[in-house]
């Protein structure tokens, strides 16, 4: 009986333990949501996965599980980062219109390959993606002060398909590599594409959240507590701890000048990326 007591206690201290870490991932994904425009998977999907397989998942299906509750929780967050950037007038629809409904299929496809990639490619591949993207964001984007956005309908689409495939694919918003494409084809200013960005995110993230749950549904071995690839309770903790936190983030993004923004977006792209390819298990 004393036996099952502290194996009681010690399961509830864990739980305790993981929902703490939960709710500090979530306050600070969930600012820089805001901020930068993505989605806060970039933070998100290295905790999940270390929590996952420290409570005894198989890392195959935590990478997953980790990538398919990031976009749902993703979903309901850049609602609300996108409400308060329309709320500035910030949002170029014309733009994020005809690339997020693109992204609904690439985020489709996206999440469909990683149900079936074995996770030693999957952490490489998010690792070096990420790491790439701040790259590019750093060296080959200027701050454009104008207002004129280049494109059109073909260019928009292949953006958006692009987009929702790697937001898909990693378990991201997709602002990672949205936000430089923005800046580097379509001349948009830089917080003008953060605002754009969190607008396509709720589309590319609802392709990729219906690819996991579709493709997590039949795996038997998952048992209660998961819808799909989904782990409800990250889903939860995560989501409360997120929306309040974009409306500061959103906040910060209009005072902060746009070199300085980039700058603290590529920072958190590098840290990211190395952890996530020579640290996590």
């Amino acid at each position: 009986m004393k036996s099952h007591c502290k194996e009681d206690q010690v399961m509830v201290l864990d739980l305790i333990w993981v929902i703490l870490i939960l709710l500090l991932t979530g306050i600070i994904a969930g600012f820089f949501a805001g901020l930068l425009g993505v989605g806060g998977g970039f933070l998100m999907v290295p905790v999940q996965y270390l929590l996952l397989v420290d409570g005894g998942i198989d890392p195959t299906y935590a990478i997953r599980i980790a990538f398919g509750t990031s976009l749902a929780v993703i979903f309901p967050v850049s609602c609300a980062a996108a409400w308060a950037h329309e709320k500035r007038g910030a949002i170029d629809w014309n733009a994020a219109i005809p690339i997020g409904i693109a992204g609904i299929l690439g985020g489709f496809a996206g999440g469909t390959l990683a149900s079936h990639l074995p996770v030693e490619i999957l952490k490489v591949l998010f690792g070096l993606l990420v790491i790439l993207a701040a790259i590019r964001m750093v060296r080959g984007t200027k701050a454009s002060s104008g207002c004129t956005t280049r494109g059109g309908l073909c260019v928009w689409t292949l953006t958006g398909i692009i987009a929702g495939l790697l937001s898909g694919l990693f378990g991201l918003g997709g602002g990672f590599i949205l936000v430089p494409m923005l800046l580097l084809l379509f001349n948009i200013p830089i917080h003008r594409a953060v605002a754009t960005s969190s607008a396509c995110i709720l589309f590319f993230s609802a392709g990729g959240i219906a690819a996991y749950m579709f493709h997590g549904a039949m795996i038997e071995t998952l048992g209660t507590g998961f819808f799909g690839y989904i782990d409800i309770l990250q889903w939860v903790v995560l989501t409360g701890a997120m929306i309040p936190l974009t409306r500061f983030g959103v906040a910060a993004a209009h005072r902060l000048p746009a070199e300085r923004l980039k700058l603290i977006f590529a920072i958190l792209l590098i840290l990211i990326g190395v952890g996530m390819i020579a640290l996590f298990p």
